[in-house]
């Protein structure tokens, strides 16, 4: 048990001290059962290890005392405010104890019979002393103290009692540990248990490190295709359709500020209505300059998250280049802002050919990725498409904060 206990240290090399609470509450309260439990048997036995003391040198009896009670008690406090390690190999002394005090008695004692049917003091709770033994050791040594400790003191009693208080040794041991092994084995099933849940706990623990390191790597992934398609494809595409011009080396220049600032990782920032609405304006014109954009509503008050803002103006262009590429050849594009205290709207309308939702492939990342991915991934950000064929499509992105 104390292996398995100190399996809990580590996970993948990863220290996870602070996620083993169940073993250590467990095992305080397992050392608070055996201290009580000896408290309990030194009260009851003290009448018999009073009679016992004329048959037993007097060092023995004061070495059994300590052995046996001493470190049996000291288990409550060590258990209930010590550590671990501590408690563990206080348990360990216990149950060592006991065995070396069952093993002192023979050249202690004097050779005269105790007259009476409980016999010797400490053969009253050889499973207690079992019990601490699980606390320490695996459960094969646990159950191997049990049947040495019984077996030992039940012996004890056969020679210390007069013959008519003695039944048959074998069956008397057998009953004895049977007895016994009852409160045995639920101490080492508890303090099993909760080395099972703390080991459960820390791969859980490391687990959920694992995913959390994955979805990171996912969302700059996305962040990075979004990024290219929306900047880089879209500028070569310019590029090999329409030659050297001056909106092309605008593009471009966009897409190289876009680049960077991604680098730069800047996103946190506060940003005012009138900010956030440029920002709008401007991506959307690198798109078209001839696509309008209205401000519907605006709160001069108002702040919002830059990384709200970022990820709304590029999904607003991303919609707009859509709309251009697909509507159809004479589309009307349009694009409204609304800007409140706690909330900014940006609808991209058009009145093209339009289409179904369901009929596009999960690869083009121009909506799934560029605009409805991009939005999720923000703290508040919500977008919404509605298209019907031949009446055109309407692209909402929202934030709330």
């Amino acid at each position: 048990m104390a292996a398995d206990t100190a399996a809990l240290s580590s996970v993948g090399g990863t220290h996870v001290a602070h996620d083993d609470q169940a073993g250590r509450q467990i095992l305080r309260l397992v050392a608070v059962f055996v201290a009580v439990g000896y408290l309990a048997y030194a009260v009851m036995t003290a009448p018999l290890l009073v009679e016992s003391l004329p048959y037993m040198a007097p060092w023995w009896s004061v070495l059994a005392i300590v052995l046996i009670f001493g470190t049996g008690l000291m288990l409550g406090p060590v258990g209930w405010w010590g550590d671990p390690r501590t408690t563990r190999f206080v348990a360990a002394s216990a149950a060592i104890g006991f065995i070396v005090a069952a093993a002192l008695w023979w050249p202690a004692w004097n050779g005269e019979q105790i007259d009476n049917v409980r016999g010797i003091w400490f053969s009253q709770f050889p499973g207690l002393a079992a019990i601490a033994a699980a606390m320490a050791f695996r459960p094969a040594v646990a159950l191997g103290h049990l049947a040495v400790a019984i077996a030992m003191t039940l012996s004890i009693g056969q020679v210390v009692r007069p013959s008519q208080y003695n039944g048959p040794l074998v069956a008397d041991i057998v009953w004895a540990y049977a007895f016994s092994l009852i409160f045995v084995a639920a101490a080492v099933m508890a303090i099993r248990t909760a080395a099972l849940l703390d080991r459960t706990h820390a791969q859980a623990f490391a687990a959920t490190a694992d995913a959390a390191a994955l979805n990171a790597r996912t969302a700059e992934r996305n962040r990075f295709d979004a990024l290219t398609h929306d900047n880089v494809m879209s500028t070569l595409l310019s590029a090999a359709r329409q030659g050297a011009s001056p909106e092309l080396a605008a593009e471009a220049r966009a897409a190289i500020a876009a680049v960077e600032r991604a680098a730069a990782g800047n996103g946190n920032a506060v940003v005012t209505a009138d900010v956030a609405v440029g920002q709008i304006r401007a991506a959307v014109g690198l798109v078209e300059p001839a696509v309008p954009v209205a401000l519907r509503e605006s709160d001069p008050s108002a702040t919002y998250p830059g990384e709200a803002i970022t990820a709304m103006a590029a999904a607003a262009a991303e919609a707009v280049r859509n709309s251009l590429r697909h509507a159809g050849p004479d589309v009307a594009v349009s694009v409204t802002v609304r800007a409140r205290a706690g909330a900014l709207d940006v609808d991209v309308a058009d009145d093209g050919r339009g289409f179904d939702p369901a009929d596009v492939p999960p690869a083009r990342m121009g909506m799934a990725v560029s605009i409805l991915g991009r939005m999720e991934r923000v703290a508040g950000g919500v977008a919404e498409i509605d298209s019907r064929i031949g009446v055109g499509t309407r692209v909402h992105l929202g934030w709330a904060g």
